[in-house]
């Protein structure tokens, strides 16, 4: 009996784990248009600089953290299937609405709008993909769901810079539009959920449970930073002089090195297991933070800024795996713990690019002031990093 609902569970798996990562990659599609690319459109069709870009990202932080605490409330009551195609109906509307009148206020209240329902959205996905899994599958559902969106959102952007020099305004927002209806009619289709087998489910040793805690706080500790760090960065890279002086179709592509690096990075942490033991690893990577933000930001000359780039995706890539693995571990690929994640990421979208609006609002026309302070909020990150990682040793 136990062998024949094993072999109907892993069918339905078989064919709800595709649905799922080819609804996330639709969502990463649209998300780095309509959230993380849109600072290339902004500075292409209105000619916004460093100062309204990190605006508007600041925005969308603070309504991304609304949107990422807000999932597991209503996935209560709809389901989270429920919860996406809700959600995804939203986001087909939201960019034909900016496609039929791409004005500066009409498209940052679009963003703002996409960027909350776009929230909501990830913790639900995050959960599906998780749950029922025991912590060796869940080890590989958690490398392919990071290389889904990483990949798709690294190709995206590369290629925005092509789109906005080969299309008019309104196809850069007709792309999400029609991706969200795909992702719509995914759902509609998507097979039930298999019942977890409890015997896969064996408690870890008590020690492992603590290596995985204190592996989950340091990443979470240090997740806004990296958050703080990619949107900052998505923010002022198309107003810095090296990536302007490029041709409009490799802008870009130039741009999304880190994105690249931070792929394949996802790729060997999702071939090994060795990190799973190692928490303090997240140390290094969280100092990586502010060093590689700014070599981009102020190294003058390409290769440097590439290579800066570089060293950012690695240390993001670590610090995001960690932060969903171990918290979609500890709580069996909950929503709750899914919002708790994204919800981090949307404060770390607040106190980057805000913290370069503050300093730019201080020492108007000065973009190494708003630099600085961004800069400053990622080496807090380290000595909290670090506090946290010598408190646990203290008390272990």
């Amino acid at each position: 009996m136990n062998r024949a609902r094993n072999v109907d569970d892993k069918r339905v798996m078989s064919l709800r784990l595709p649905r799922l990562y080819a609804t996330e990659l639709l969502a990463t599609i649209g998300a780095n248009l309509m959230v993380a690319g849109i600072f290339f459109f902004t500075q292409a069709y209105f000619r916004w600089g460093s100062h309204q870009n990190l605006l508007l990202a600041t925005a969308e932080g603070v309504v991304y953290v609304v949107g990422a605490l807000s999932a597991d409330r209503v996935a209560r009551y709809v389901g989270r299937r429920g919860l996406l195609i809700g959600l995804n109906i939203g986001l087909v509307l939201l960019p034909l609405l900016a496609a039929w009148r791409p004005w500066p206020p009409v498209v940052a209240a679009v963003v703002v709008a996409y960027t909350l329902l776009h929230a909501a959205q990830w913790p639900a996905l995050e959960s599906l993909v998780s749950s029922g899994a025991a912590a060796g599958q869940l080890s590989r559902r958690i490398s392919v769901y990071n290389l889904v969106w990483s990949g798709g959102g690294a190709t995206t952007i590369a290629l925005i810079g092509t789109v906005l020099a080969s299309f008019s305004s309104r196809v850069f927002f007709l792309i999400p539009s029609a991706g969200h209806c795909l992702a719509i009619l995914l759902l509609l289709n998507l097979p039930d959920e298999a019942a977890p087998d409890v015997a896969d489910h064996v408690s870890p040793e008590p020690e492992l449970v603590k290596v995985r805690t204190l592996a989950m706080r340091l990443s979470r500790v240090a997740l806004p930073a990296t958050m703080a760090a990619i949107y900052s960065v998505g923010a002022l890279m198309p107003t810095l002089n090296v990536i302007r002086r490029s041709q409009p179709e490799l802008r870009t592509l130039l741009a999304s090195v880190w994105m690249i690096a931070r792929f394949f990075t996802f790729m060997l942490l999702g071939a090994t297991v060795w990190w799973h033991t190692r928490p303090r690893l997240l140390l290094l990577a969280t100092l990586i933070l502010p060093l590689s933000f700014l070599g981009i930001t102020l190294v003058p000359s390409l290769v440097p800024m590439i290579a800066c780039q570089i060293v950012l995706g690695l240390g993001l890539g670590l610090i995001y795996a960690a932060s969903l693995y171990f918290g979609m571990v500890l709580s069996s690929g909950s929503t709750e713990h899914g919002g708790y994640h994204e919800a981090l990421i949307g404060l770390g979208v607040v106190l980057g690019p805000g913290s370069g609006v503050v300093a730019q609002l201080i020492a108007p026309g000065s973009p190494s002031a708003g630099i600085g302070a961004i800069a400053l909020v990622l080496f807090v990150s380290v000595l909290a990093s670090a506090a946290m990682a010598g408190r646990r040793k203290t008390s272990s």
